[in-house]
C-alpha cells in the first residue's frame, strides 16, 4: 500500500520524551497510511530501544535508521532520501502531534494534490505551564491558493515554518534540498529551499503540531544564540547567497516574501552580536565584517534591514557594540519611549 505521508522523527538522546512523539502518530485509524522513519543521530541512550518496541508492533509503517551523529539537518536528509510518502513532513522527538486532528489531516491529504499543505500549531512552554496557540488567521480553510498570484498581506507578516510545513516528497527532492550537518538552525535553510519550487497551498485550519519548550539546551534562546553565533551566521550566509542568486527566477511574490523572512533573521543575527554577546571586543569586529559583506553582496538586503537597532549601530559605526551593547540597547529603548 502506498504511503501518503513519510514523517521523519529525529532521535537524540530523547528518551524522556520518545514515547509522548509516538503515541501521537500510531493511531489505529491512519496507521496504513503513514510512513514514520526514525532517524537515530547517534543516540545513545535508550531512545532506540524505545522505539524499536514500536517498529516490531507497526513494521509495515514504522522504519529505524541508525547513523553516526551529524546533526539535525542530517537526519532529515537521510529521511528524504529513503522516503516514500507522496508528503513529506518532521516531527522532532521532543515534541508531539494532536492526535484528533491529525485522524482530519491524514483523511484530507488522502485527497490532497498541492505542491504544499500548512496547518496550525501551538508552543508548548513546560517551565510555566503556557500553551501559546499559532495560526494563519486571514487564510481561509481547505481553499488552493496560487503563491505567486494570491495577495500577499493575507500571510500578515507570517512565513511557513517547518512546524507547520507539509511537503510533496518529490518536490523537494526536486528543490535539492541538502541542510548542512552538525549545525543550529537549519529550519531557516530549510524553510527557504523548500519552499523554492512551491506553487500551489493549501491551508487546513488544523492543530497539529505542538512544539516542546522548557529544555535548557534547546537553540532558541539567547544564550545558545551567542553560544552557536557562528552556526546562524553560517545559515544566515547561505539564505543572503540563496536570495541573491537566485533572485531573477523569482517570481515577485516569492521576492518579497524571501526578503521578509531573511529580514526576521538579519534582525537576530545583529541582535546576537550588539545586544547579547558579552565578549564585546569580537562581537564588535564580527559584526563590522559581517555587515560590510551584506552590503556587497545585496544592497537591497542591507537598506531593507536599516531599521530600529540596527541602524542605530550602523550610525554610530558599532562603536557601542564594542563598549557594551546591551547597555546600549536600553539606552535606545528609554530615549524611543520619552520621544513617544
Amino acid at each position: 500500500m502506498n504511503k501518503i505521508l513519510s514523517i521523519v522523527v529525529p532521535v537524540y538522546n530523547t528518551e524522556k520524551y520518545i514515547k509522548r512523539c509516538l503515541d501521537s502518530i500510531v493511531i489505529d485509524d491512519v496507521i496504513e497510511d503513514i510512513e514514520i522513519l526514525i532517524v537515530s543521530d547517534g543516540s545513545k541512550d535508550s531512545a532506540i530501544s524505545i522505539a524499536k518496541e514500536y517498529n516490531e508492533k507497526y513494521s509495515k509503517s514504522v522504519i529505524i535508521v541508525e547513523k553516526d551523529n551529524g546533526g539535525h539537518g542530517s537526519t532529515i536528509n537521510k529521511g528524504l532520501e529513503i522516503a516514500s510518502g507522496k508528503y513529506f513532513r518532521v516531527l522532532d522527538s521532543d515534541d508531539w502531534f494532536n492526535c484528533e486532528d491529525f485522524i482530519e489531516y491524514i483523511k484530507r491529504l488522502k485527497k490532497e494534490d498541492c505542491d504544499l499543505v500548512v496547518t496550525n500549531y501551538s508552543q508548548e512552554h513546560i517551565y510555566n505551564n503556557e500553551s501559546i496557540y499559532l495560526k494563519y488567521n486571514n487564510l481561509e480553510d481547505n481553499v488552493l491558493y496560487d503563491f505567486d498570484s494570491m495577495d500577499l498581506s493575507l500571510l500578515n507578516g507570517e512565513y511557513f515554518v517547518m512546524a507547520t510545513s507539509t511537503y510533496k516528497t518529490e518536490l523537494l527532492r526536486k528543490s535539492n534540498l541538502k541542510l548542512f550537518e552538525k549545525t543550529f538552525y537549519v529550519d531557516m535553510q530549510y524553510n527557504v529551499v523548500a519552499f523554492s519550487l512551491v506553487k500551489s497551498f493549501k491551508y487546513y485550519d488544523l492543530s497539529i503540531y505542538r512544539y516542546f519548550i522548557g529544555r535548557k539546551d534547546q537553540s532558541n534562546n539567547f544564550i545558545s544564540l551567542v553560544k552557536n553565533q557562528d552556526n546562524h551566521e553560517k545559515v544566515m550566509i547561505f539564505m543572503i547567497e540563496y536570495y541573491t542568486n537566485n533572485f531573477n527566477k523569482f517570481s515577485q511574490n516569492k521576492k518579497d516574501y524571501y526578503s521578509m523572512i531573511i529580514y526576521y533573521m538579519l534582525f537576530t543575527h545583529y541582535s546576537i552580536y550588539c545586544v547579547y554577546d558579552k565578549n564585546h571586543k569580537s562581537a564588535y569586529q564580527k559584526i563590522k565584517k559581517f555587515d560590510i559583506y551584506l552590503k556587497q553582496k545585496n544592497l537591497y538586503l542591507y537598506n531593507k534591514s536599516n531599521i530600529g537597532i540596527i541602524k542605530a549601530n550602523r550610525k554610530t559605526k558599532f562603536i557601542f557594540t564594542k563598549i557594551n551593547g546591551k547597555k546600549f540597547n536600553k539606552a535606545l529603548t528609554l530615549l524611543n519611549l520619552l520621544r513617544r
